[in-house]
């Protein structure tokens, strides 16, 4: 797992050399579920090697090979295409909007032949894409209370639980499943990266010692443990943990564009470029290029060259939007109106990205809802500064009624960023800091010291503003907001 990119908050799984790869999902998907125990997930197939590639694939993802484990996936629903786990699974991970609907139609074509958990897995990722969050949550927990001893269920779950930001809940999965397969290394990877999001730094690195150890050969356990020191602020042992990873595989993306996060953290932005370009070009695939490249555009943000910004932020949303990926073209629009010094500017790469989101017919509905109230949210924020405020009312009611809706926290924490911007633009200080605790975002905890001190609550505004620098962080987040609070 790794940090989020410019782009997004979202899992981005990498792909590794084939050899070392299958070894480790030989290591961990010997047990693949295939009994009808209590314990355990059935899985409704005649096929032994399509039971084999399921358990292979969540460990393939689990350890950052999500084109491996995509491959894995479509192979086992050609060996059996009524297998209804098969096919959620496949709809669960792929990237292309496209791939992932048709798999979940099929997915539910074939549930009524599959075991009782299969259907609630089945139900789990049709709730995930159709935005149900309660249901989701529902579904859930029926999954886990199936298949209480099954490491890949109780795996799957802690991971969207810390997706979720329910962090505690995660841990406790995760050590749930390494209680089962003390090797079990795609809970090895989050367990650490759970830790160290609860403050248990010597826990999280204790685990990413494990995980090495678990997987010397491979690079993942390397770079994995660079980016917890990362985030920790101590660059120098993120560096060696992501060159070690690289010497383990010259052609190890991942790690290649982290050195790029190292060196731009460093202010050395020519070597991060270098870098960044290197790694778009061993890139597994088109769009992974793209959003290599991205952090290209970053780096002229915090030179403060947005001309040069716009240019490659530009260029890279039209070749998005050409190769079909709406989704990030999307994101580059709104990564590019975040940065503008220009309400209208800004407004106008806002209303690209709402046209991109609108364009894909198969977009699943959490991920258009997501990308739809953070381009809300900012445009709300935008129209306030221009003062247009009836159209930051109108976005206040959209975020308000689609989280009312689906109880999505992704479209809960837009609307109180949102919200918690415009009381303060009010002076309603009280009840602006309110709804800013609420939010998950850094501008908005930026703008909760500023309001806290406005109340005249020092220690309260100190506070956030040590939470703000204890981040690191090369997002535009880190660019805009932490490193010039830092500094």
């Amino acid at each position: 797992m790794k940090r989020s990119t410019t782009l997004f908050l979202a899992l981005l799984l990498f792909p590794l050399a084939r050899c070392s790869a299958r070894n480790a999902a030989a290591q961990n998907a010997q047990t693949a579920p295939a009994t009808g125990s209590a314990a355990q997930l059935t899985l409704t197939t005649q096929s032994a090697r399509a039971k084999e590639l399921f358990g292979q694939a969540i460990v393939e993802s689990g350890n950052y090979r999500l084109d491996e484990c995509l491959k894995d996936l479509r192979a086992a629903v050609k060996e059996d295409p009524d297998f209804a786990a098969g096919w959620a699974l496949l709809s669960y991970y792929a990237t292309d909007s496209g791939e992932s609907s048709k798999a979940l139609q099929q997915a539910n074509k074939t549930a009524g032949r599959a075991s009782l958990a299969e259907q609630v897995l089945v139900q789990w990722i049709s709730n995930l894409r159709s935005n149900y969050q309660l249901g989701a949550i529902a579904s859930l927990n029926d999954l886990t209370a199936a298949a209480p001893g099954d490491k890949y269920v109780l795996y799957l779950a802690g991971r969207w639980f810390f997706d979720q930001g329910k962090t505690e809940r995660a841990a406790n999965l995760f050590e749930k499943v390494l209680a089962i397969d003390p090797n079990f290394t795609p809970a090895l990877n989050r367990l650490g990266y759970a830790y160290a999001a609860l403050d248990q730094l010597p826990k999280a690195l204790e685990t990413m010692q494990r995980y090495v150890a678990a997987m010397p050969d491979d690079p993942n356990p390397e770079d994995s443990f660079g980016d917890i020191l990362f985030k920790a602020g101590r660059f120098d042992e993120a560096q060696a943990h992501f060159e070690a990873a690289l010497k383990k595989d010259p052609k190890f993306g991942p790690s290649q564009h982290e050195l790029g996060d190292v060196y731009a953290m460093k202010g050395e932005y020519e070597k991060a470029r270098e870098a960044y370009r290197k790694a778009a070009a061993v890139a597994a695939n088109p769009r992974r290029s793209i959003e290599y490249r991205s952090s290209i555009g970053l780096t002229y943000v915090r030179e403060g060259n947005l001309g040069q910004a716009d240019k490659e932020y530009g260029a890279l949303a039209v070749e998005a939007k050409a190769a079909g990926f709406h989704d990030l073209e999307a994101a580059l629009q709104l990564t590019m109106a975040r940065y503008q010094t220009d309400d209208d500017a800004a407004l106008k790469h806002l209303a690209a990205a709402e046209e991109a989101v609108r364009g894909d017919e198969h977009m699943a509905a959490s991920q258009r809802d997501e990308l739809m109230a953070a381009i809300r949210r900012w445009r709300g924020m935008r129209s306030m500064h221009a003062g247009n405020t009836g159209m930051t009312e109108v976005c206040l009611r959209l975020l308000q009624d689609k989280w009312g809706e689906s109880d999505n926290e992704a479209v809960g924490s837009e609307y109180h960023a949102l919200e918690g911007a415009w009381l303060a633009n009010q002076k309603k200080y009280a009840e602006a800091a309110a709804q800013l605790e609420e939010a998950e975002d850094v501008f908005s905890l930026a703008l909760l010291s500023q309001v806290k001190l406005a109340m005249g609550d020092a220690a309260g505004a100190a506070a956030a503003k040590k939470e703000l620098l204890a981040r690191h962080e090369w997002t535009m987040e880190g660019v805009l907001v932490i490193e010039p609070a830092r500094k």
